[in-house]
């Protein structure tokens, strides 16, 4: 939760950089890396799918990941299991059977989206306005004033 006390919000943010003043530059580079593939729309898709249904087969996943492809799925498994988010079980069955569950890091992955998914749903009016309002200035704001277009007349070739 967003905390609406001006106080409490400059304390948030104070607590934010002291974070990350205390990142080193290869803890800094690892953050960005997991915060750039975990959280991007088919990663979390994954994730939720494994937090609700517990264990699945990439087919499964699959049917649960409207517009994903095999090899976007297939990518997005490996980056999801190389940072331990999700462990992948071979059964060494012909034909193949393997299947993904969430570890502790991926459970705890979901558990920590969960308040910024709230926060989205519970802003999405505020959301949709301002894309209407950015949609309807043309992406200018109020203070600015929407750019005319202007024709030139053709100029006569001598």
């Amino acid at each position: 939760m967003i905390p609406q006390d001006l106080d409490t919000f400059h304390e948030v943010i104070r607590r934010s950089q002291e974070a990350c003043d205390a990142l080193s530059e290869a803890e800094d580079g690892l953050k960005r890396e997991i915060l750039a593939h975990a959280g991007n729309r088919w990663s979390l898709g994954v994730v939720h799918a494994l937090g609700v249904a517990g264990t699945l087969r990439h087919a499964e996943l699959a049917r649960r990941l409207e517009g994903v492809t095999q090899r976007m799925l297939t990518r997005t498994l490996r980056q999801l299991e190389r940072d331990g988010l999700i462990s992948r079980r071979d059964h060494r069955e012909v034909p193949p059977r393997v299947d993904y569950t969430l570890t502790e890091l991926g459970r705890g992955l979901l558990q920590g989206m969960i308040p910024l998914w709230t926060w989205v749903i519970d802003n999405a009016d505020a959301f949709r306005a301002a894309r209407d309002r950015f949609d309807t200035d043309g992406g200018h704001g109020d203070d600015v004033p929407a750019r005319t277009r202007s024709v030139a007349s053709p100029v006569p070739r001598s």
